[in-house]
């Protein structure tokens, strides 16, 4: 399960971010080697190379400055470290080394070093399988952190007592602590801790068998600890999911979670969590009647074990290969099942007494001993039933519900001091909401008015744009079907010749394919998405290939960097038909070979350039013609300037600059 080490306890990212601080500017090397601590831990649940340079840099100013407090706290994570890479002597040598600092601690340091001695030796003793042993050094460190008024030691202490107590399949005693920690912690908006008293109760739920209670729970943790990134506890959550769904009878389902708990245990290089999840999958398979499998997992649980020095689950996993074992059992193997019930009641470990009694069971039934089979089928069912009574269970949901009552009671009188300080505050408010509400109607009037004149200015903008698209429709349009008009005429005159008839013809198709493409462009600009082709890089390449195409002009385009969404419907309008009336004067006039058009927009300006390698013109002398007069009036139309750039015999280059900040 679960272990929390007794140290304030951070939200990640914004924190280690302040840590770093903390260790860059400041000059106590006491506050220093606090941060090198916090910072250990924080990198204990994802990264155990940072996590031990920290302890080292922080062990290192402890001793140069003699700070004991510090330094404990710094040997008591490195037990931890120790123990979860392996290597349990190095840990107890630790151990050691804070027992020894609160030998020669004075004062109130003595406190602060004996609230690390007493939480580091009963995590060591819970990890190593030596429950009972932990119980009396989990109840020192809580009464010294109450009396160091560290509340959020004495959180995490509470809850570590609480999952010790699932370790001893003590349920009641377990929820119990896990929903006095929750109180604690959620009155110091801890989310860590939070996750973690979610993950125990849901553990103690599922022992129950109360397993739609317990997915709740889980999942919560499984919330906060997600948003934390805390990977090795969602690893426990992981491994508590597949604990839930073999108890609803889905082995597939619980497998798939053992497995992701494996993998993140392996991540975080955590081998009591790796040893759990192989003792879960192996008892899975045990279900399944895949006995070799079972063994496999039993025995790899069992090596690591002996790593890590948890005597408990040592002798467990001999429990369990001796009862798998098909060969018929031995009087050594009976006094290795006994000499295991013995440890078991020693480490006040319950869960694992009533499965030693099963499986000596099932160990007599193989010998044909049925009255001794029956004994302990008896003694088996004792101890299950005084782990999983409904008496208890009613007892546990009891002080669930205890907990979430005196939590509304609290919000209740919570709300009812409120309640006073607003009667207090009426008398006061009552002048302030008469001057209020003057302002207010003062207020309402102006917006009325502000309202109205938005509506008004609306209106102006809608007849400003239909003023416009009829003076665009007179003007792109209307001359070219007057033409038409008299083009008809012409031709139906008496006595006009098939040359001229054909010759009128074809103008008037000319003009009404011109006609065509203005309306097209004007409904475009208006409505973009109603047209075929309407992106705006799309229209430009289809006029470009198009009237260069039929020149055979050599074309190059640069339009990746236009980004059309920043541009209002008039700057669209006005870029499009200035890009046509420059593109189509350089095709018609400059006789080159080569055009090349680009188009960028950044930082709220819009550049074009549409450029030629023809034959160039006098500027002073064209200027008025062809068109280059109009267009330089669309630019300035919106803010932006059109530099035209042209000398006789070096082409010419046309560049739009249109400032895009409405």
């Amino acid at each position: 399960m679960l272990n929390l080490f007794a140290g304030q306890l951070y939200s990640q990212k914004s924190i280690e971010d302040s840590l770093n601080k903390v260790i860059a500017e400041n000059k106590d090397e006491a506050e220093v080697a606090k941060a090198y601590n916090s910072l250990a831990y924080e990198y204990s649940r994802k990264d155990l190379v940072k996590s031990r340079n920290y302890l080292d840099a922080a062990i290192a100013i402890c001793k140069r400055i003699k700070n004991y407090k510090r330094l404990s706290s710094s040997y008591s994570q490195l037990v931890y470290f120790l123990h979860d890479v392996g290597k349990p002597d190095s840990a107890e040598y630790y151990i050691g080394q804070v027992k020894n600092l609160y030998d020669q601690a004075e004062g109130s340091e003595k406190d602060d070093v004996g609230s690390n001695y007493y939480t580091v030796g009963a995590l060591y003793y819970r990890r190593t399988g030596a429950y009972q042993k932990a119980v009396p050094f989990f109840e020192n460190a809580i009464a010294l952190n109450k009396k160091r008024g560290d509340k959020e030691s004495t959180a995490g202490q509470t809850l570590n007592l609480g999952n010790n107590y699932i370790s001893m399949s003590n349920y009641k005693k377990a929820a119990e602590n896990h929903l006095k920690a929750l109180a604690l912690f959620e009155e110091l908006g801890n989310q860590r801790g939070i996750s973690f008293c979610y993950q125990g109760l849901s553990k103690s739920f599922t022992e129950l068998k109360q397993y739609n209670q317990a997915l709740v729970y889980v999942n919560n943790s499984i919330k906060i600890k997600t948003v934390l990134k805390d990977r090795k506890g969602l690893g426990s959550s992981e491994s508590t999911l597949g604990d839930i769904y073999r108890g609803l009878g889905d082995l597939d389902k619980s497998l798939t979670h053992y497995n992701n708990a494996v993998v993140i245990a392996k991540e975080v290089k955590s081998l009591p969590e790796e040893m759990g999840n192989y003792q879960n999958i192996a008892q899975l398979y045990k279900e399944k009647k895949d006995f070799k499998l079972a063994l496999d997992y039993f025995n790899q649980s069992k090596e690591l074990a002996k790593q890590l020095k948890d005597s408990s689950s040592v002798a467990a996993m001999e429990t369990e290969i001796l009862a798998l074992q098909t060969a018929k059992k031995t009087d050594a193997d009976e006094q290795q099942l006994n000499k295991n019930q013995e440890l078991f009641k020693e480490r006040g470990d319950l869960g694992r007494q009533a499965e030693g009694y099963k499986n000596m069971v099932e160990f007599y039934v193989t010998n044909k001993n049925f009255e001794k089979a029956l004994e302990y089928n008896n003694k088996y069912h004792e101890v299950n039933d005084s782990i999983r009574s409904a008496d208890l269970q009613m007892q546990i949901i009891k002080m669930e519900e205890g907990y979430t009552s005196a939590k509304k009671e609290s919000e209740i009188q919570l709300l009812k001091k409120d309640g006073e300080l607003q009667q207090q505050k009426i008398s006061r408010q009552r002048i302030i909401y008469g001057a209020a509400l003057g302002l207010l109607l003062i207020s309402l009037a102006a917006l009325a008015l502000f309202i109205n004149r938005n509506k008004l200015k609306q209106r102006m903008k809608e007849l400003e744009l239909r003023n416009q698209i009829a003076a665009d429709l007179h003007d792109e349009v209307g001359s070219s079907l007057s033409s038409i008009h008299m083009l008809s005429q012409m031709a139906a005159q008496p006595g006009t010749a098939a040359s001229r008839k054909d010759d009128i013809l074809q103008r008037m198709s000319g003009n009404a394919k011109e006609t065509m493409e203005k309306m097209s462009d004007l409904i475009w600009t208006i409505k973009p998405e109603a047209a075929e082709g309407s992106n705006l890089k799309q229209r430009m390449e289809r006029f470009s290939y198009e009237i260069c195409g039929s020149k055979n002009i050599d074309l190059t385009l640069e339009l990746d960097k236009l980004d059309e969404k920043d541009l209002t419907m008039e700057q669209r309008k006005t870029m499009y038909l200035i890009f046509k009336e420059a593109l189509n004067n350089a095709v018609k006039y400059s006789g080159t070979e080569k055009i090349s058009v680009s188009a960028a927009n950044g930082n709220n300006v819009l550049t074009m350039i549409v450029k030629d390698e023809g034959k160039g013109f006098d500027i002073g002398t064209v200027l008025k013609g062809n068109g280059l007069e109009n267009i330089k009036a669309r630019a300035a139309g919106v803010g932006g300037k059109l530099a035209i750039d042209s000398i006789p015999g070096n082409g010419t280059t046309v560049k739009l600059t249109m400032p895009l900040t409405n």
